[in-house]
């Protein structure tokens, strides 16, 4: 053998680590004035010759309410975010503030936008009715999205979804600690809800914390590597409940890779946890909402208090698993954020133009609003006053925009990353940054 040939024998030997990039987002909530947004936004084609309804050619103007974040989560392994709703197409559902529904048009938007599981355990899982949860899921099914946390009986309600990526057994489960007052049947079958109450809400049917550890055990031994969707703590509080912090680092000791909560509609901080035998654990408190019309009349103001504008605040949570070479353990390896920000335009109780709410990525519009600044400030001077206008309005957004991503980045522990919306390979470790003003001023992307 040729002494090239065995230069390149370690080269043939060594094995190249399967990674697995999971996505995860918030609330997905169709309020009132989301699903006008959805409806405004619709575009259909040309009727049939042989009569009926125009074909929508974007699931009804849902692809526009998810299409900001929709690259990020194509371009992940699996996409994960929070159905904060049942999803019926029933004419007849009652919804009110409190009280949702989704028509099945959205689910089929998620999905091509790249959302591949959704948890389905939240405390508004029967807001219509049993029949509701149960024909919310035939039509995940039916948009090919796996889900966690509901079923047709409590065993399947606690059943994992297991996702097989390159080889590499991703588990999910998912569980609520609340039901708005509801309960379970007291059989095991008809529709249930993963539940695990808290202490003042023991007398619901549901399992007790160290029953959900024990679940959670017997869901990492299926596959390998487990994530845990937990509906928790208090809404609109910028810290987790005490309950939750012990509870959510039971469940990582009990196998879990890492826990992503939901429920607060504000961002909670993430945690590094190293468990007992050596891992390392991540729980993420409460990724916030990620579709929703709360906090719709914030505006930021460069020397004012910003009080509000919290409920706006998104992320999506990049996780990569890790398998270093086959028939080693899968490691939880990087953990990297996008910052996110709702944009909404409602400027007042009347209309006044035609509303539009997405999630935004925050670096992605400052680099659009600070290509046009750019682009103004090139022009000869003196501007004038259409582009004086535009010239201010931009630099408020950019403030703005500045404001809302340094706020998010202080929920950054050490040692986790801020990632770019663009590629995986361009994601950049740094600190959360100490300086920055004000989110986006009119609401409107920069696109």
């Amino acid at each position: 053998m040729t002494l090239s040939a065995l230069l390149l024998v370690p080269l043939l030997c060594a094995t190249t680590p399967t990674r697995v990039e999971l996505v995860f987002g918030g609330d997905v909530i169709p309020h009132g004035e989301v699903r006008k947004v959805a409806r405004l936004h619709e575009r259909t084609g040309a009727k049939p010759a042989q009569g009926g309804p125009a074909p929508s050619l974007n699931h009804e103007g849902w692809d526009h309410v998810f299409g900001p974040i929709a690259d990020v989560l194509r371009t992940a392994d699996v996409g994960v975010v929070n159905l904060e709703t049942p999803v019926t197409d029933n004419p007849k559902a009652v919804t009110r503030e409190l009280l949702f529904n989704a028509p099945s048009a959205m689910v089929h938007a998620l999905a091509s936008s790249g959302v591949k599981v959704v948890s389905t355990a939240n405390n508004h899982a029967r807001d219509q009715h049993p029949s509701g949860l149960l024909e919310t899921l035939r039509h995940l099914d039916a948009a090919g999205i796996r889900h966690a946390g509901t079923g047709p009986s409590r065993s399947a309600a606690w059943e994992p979804v297991i996702v097989d990526v390159r080889g590499v057994k991703v588990g999910f489960l998912s569980f609520t600690r609340w039901l708005n007052g509801y309960t379970n049947p007291k059989t095991e079958e008809g529709a249930h809800v993963a539940f695990v109450p808290y202490p003042e809400h023991r007398h619901h049917r549901g399992l007790k914390p160290e029953e959900a550890a024990e679940a959670v055990r017997a869901a990492a031994a299926r596959c390998d590597a487990l994530v845990v969707l937990v509906h928790w703590g208090t809404e609109y509080k910028d810290s987790p409940h005490p309950d939750d912090r012990k509870l959510g680092r039971a469940l990582l000791e009990a196998g879990a890779k890492a826990v992503i909560g939901h429920h607060p509609h504000v961002l909670q901080p993430l945690e590094a946890y190293p468990t007992a035998d050596g891992r390392k654990g991540l729980i993420a408190y409460s990724l916030g909402n990620l579709v929703s019309n709360q906090d719709r009349f914030y505006r930021h103001a460069p020397a004012g208090k910003n009080a509000g504008g919290d409920k706006r605040d998104s992320m999506l949570l990049r996780v990569t698993l890790t398998r270093p070479e086959p028939g080693a353990p899968v490691v939880l390896e990087d953990v990297a954020v996008l910052p996110v920000w709702i944009e909404n335009n409602a400027v007042g109780r009347a209309p006044k133009e035609p509303r539009n709410i997405q999630p935004v990525l925050i670096d992605r519009e400052l680099e659009a609003v600070t290509e046009r600044l750019a682009v103004l400030a090139a022009r000869p001077a003196p501007l004038d006053k259409a582009a004086r206008a535009e010239k201010a309005l931009l630099e408020r957004r950019q403030a703005g925009s500045r404001y809302r991503r340094e706020r998010i980045l202080r929920l950054l522990p050490e040692g986790f990353a801020v990632a770019s919306p663009a590629l995986r390979q361009r994601e950049i470790r740094v600190q959360p940054p100490s300086g920055g003003t004000g989110p986006v001023a009119d609401g409107r992307s920069a696109r």
